[in-house]
């Protein structure tokens, strides 16, 4: 991929959320929220990429990537009010659909076209698949540390300007008080993905991002600039206003050894 191309696809992404807006060239506050966190995406993308040593031809395609990942967002807001794939579509399969028919990698070689329509298919997934190519997974895994990466300035953002209460879509609906569920703690402490079916209040869906700091990245300086922001000191105390389950404090304790571990391993 070359600089060039990645221009023609920026003017193409943005020629279709374009559509999404109304006569006075605004979107929909939810669609805003993705656009801005897209946004967002793409520039930890670049300080991942620029952290881990990337060459510029991989990391234009993670640009591409980071760019395309949650195109299917805005369809699925519009068609069906929310953001939670469980109450209506993997976002991941629709983003690729919507490559697809708008056409967004026309041009684009084949090999380059697979990896990026790859990498957006399988970054929401638990797991990005083994069998995947090195140069596939290697994308997969950045948009996901991104991806992360940018969830956590999404929740600290909404909570601290009021936009989490006025819309609780953001974090699914869920009722805002209660104990975290303690599946949700047990895969949080042991390191491994939630099942979303699990997620049954605000606690559970905030202990998903701490679960994150535990082993959850791929790429040391995507664990890093989470350090750096202190995205485990925000969630700590955000779950102690919801809830004082000692559950929240294992989780977090869990975390903080993690972080501590790797830090000496640096």
């Amino acid at each position: 991929m070359t600089s060039k191309f990645l221009e023609t696809l920026t003017c193409r992404y943005h020629a279709y959320v374009d559509i999404f807006r109304d006569g006075a060239g605004v979107l929909p506050q939810m669609h805003q929220l993705k656009w801005d966190h897209t946004r967002h995406v793409a520039e930890d993308a670049c300080l991942i990429m620029s952290g881990e040593g990337w060459p510029r031809p991989e990391s234009l395609e993670g640009e591409a990537c980071a760019l395309l990942h949650d195109v299917g967002r805005y369809s699925q807001m519009k068609e069906y009010g929310t953001f939670r794939d469980a109450e209506s579509i993997d976002h991941a399969v629709r983003g690729v659909e919507v490559i697809e028919a708008a056409r967004l990698l026309e041009g684009f070689s084949g090999e380059t076209r697979k990896r990026i329509l790859t990498a957006v298919a399988v970054h929401n997934k638990k797991e990005v698949p083994a069998a995947l190519d090195d140069a596939t997974a290697r994308l997969a895994y950045l948009v996901r540390d991104a991806d992360k990466l940018d969830i956590f300035r999404v929740l600290e953002t909404v909570i601290a300007d009021g936009s989490l209460e006025s819309n609780p879509e953001i974090a699914w609906g869920l009722q805002v008080r209660g104990a975290p569920t303690p599946e949700v703690v047990a895969s949080v402490r042991a390191g491994r993905p939630v099942d979303y079916e699990m997620v049954r209040n605000l606690s559970d869906f905030v202990l998903i991002q701490v679960g994150w700091l535990i082993g959850g990245f791929r790429y040391a300086t995507s664990l890093r600039l989470a350090t750096e922001r202190k995205a485990l000191e925000f969630r700590e105390s955000f779950l102690k206003s919801l809830s004082d389950d000692p559950g929240v404090d294992a989780c977090c304790e869990a975390a903080r050894a993690y972080l501590a571990r790797q830090a000496g391993v640096g």
